[in-house]
């Protein structure tokens, strides 16, 4: 090996790394079979990747760095995900009591939503397939939903078996209606 300065040691051995490596691999043309009789085909060979294995040491690498990750260090970790969120009051919000009716009326109530549009939307197919029933859209103030329900009824027997049959004809649809009240 030739003789090179201490700074360039390092240098001069990726140089003849790379020229043995060039070396190497250089392949006359009768090896490839370009010319003469003697051509020798050259062999492929092609081994299956175990992806398994290598998923399974990413796997064993995280496990570890998440071992020595300290806890508070700054660094995410999938045990840290969860954010615990603490209960405030705001001193402006009045809480206003659900006061029942004291003659209620019953119906069932086949959703709550937040947008007007959806609310109506869904009123509109129900309006649609239960046209022997009053269809209704209701505003909550307290919790600000529009309440979509069919049916008024005297007796909560009656709109439970409004609901009843409901399920019957669209379980899927009306899966999670309930008999609900409402003011006369």
């Amino acid at each position: 090996m030739p003789s090179f300065p201490p700074n360039n040691k390092f240098i001069a051995g990726i140089i003849l790394m790379t020229g043995s490596l060039c070396l190497g691999s250089c392949v006359s043309s009768e090896e490839t079979g370009s010319g003469g009789d003697k051509a020798i085909q050259p062999q492929r060979t092609v081994t299956p990747i175990d992806t398994t294995q290598i998923r399974r040491q990413a796997e064993a690498k995280t496990a570890e760095e998440a071992k020595k990750t300290p806890r508070g260090s700054g660094r995410f970790t999938a045990k840290m995900d969860t954010v615990k969120a603490a209960l405030t009051r705001n001193p402006k919000a009045t809480a206003r009591p659900i006061v029942r009716p004291e003659n209620p009326a019953y119906t069932v109530q086949i959703g709550a939503f937040g947008r007007a549009q959806n609310a109506l939307r869904l009123q509109k197919i129900a309006r649609e397939r239960f046209s022997t029933h009053v269809v209704l859209n209701n505003y909550g103030t307290n919790d600000k939903l529009y309440r979509v329900s069919i049916g008024k009824f005297d007796t909560r027997k009656e709109a439970a078996r409004l609901r009843t049959e409901i399920m019957e004809k669209f379980p899927t649809d009306y899966a999670e209606c309930w008999v609900n009240y409402i003011a006369k």
